[in-house]
């Protein structure tokens, strides 16, 4: 067997796993097969989308940590390790979801399953942990931190 000229699988003309042998024949061997490639693009968008909401997440976190720990510290009890985890749960936890996503849509590929739902259940999650990230990282202005304020740096 080689990667350039596969050799087909062995089995019965007809009968049982006569299917297989004919969807190699047929090309149904490759990880876009003509019958599946609605559910091969919108998986690819929806993963798309998941990049795309965790590169955003990265960017705001860091300019809400850099701007929310610009007057923070402990004289006004301010402690900026809420902020970092608000922003870390957010961008970390898109960011593995996203990868733990892309792995098993692959898998679903290969295995030739659909695998549009597994992005969509990924982008689902990767939304609810940014908005948990959220929610943390906006506890951190609560009034049981401190001040309860947060002041930002004003441009010139």
């Amino acid at each position: 067997m080689t990667w350039s000229n596969p050799s087909p699988p062995s089995g019965p003309q007809s009968g049982p796993g006569s299917t297989e042998r004919a969807e190699w024949v047929r090309g149904g061997t490759t990880l876009f097969p003509a019958g599946r490639i609605a559910d091969r693009v919108s998986t690819v968008l929806l993963l798309a989308a998941g990049v795309l909401l965790t590169i955003l997440t990265v960017v705001i976190g860091i300019i809400a940590v850099a701007s929310a720990t610009a007057g923070c510290d402990a004289a006004t009890g301010c402690s900026p390790g809420r902020f970092l985890g608000g922003a870390a749960i957010a961008a970390g936890g898109s960011f593995v979801i996203g990868v733990a996503t892309v792995v098993l849509a692959i898998g679903a590929w290969v295995r030739r399953r659909s695998s549009w739902w597994i992005a969509a259940l990924g982008f689902v999650l990767a939304i609810v942990v940014v908005t948990w990230g959220g929610v943390v990282f906006a506890q951190a202005t609560g009034p049981t931190t401190g001040t309860g304020q947060v002041t930002a740096l004003q441009l010139p």
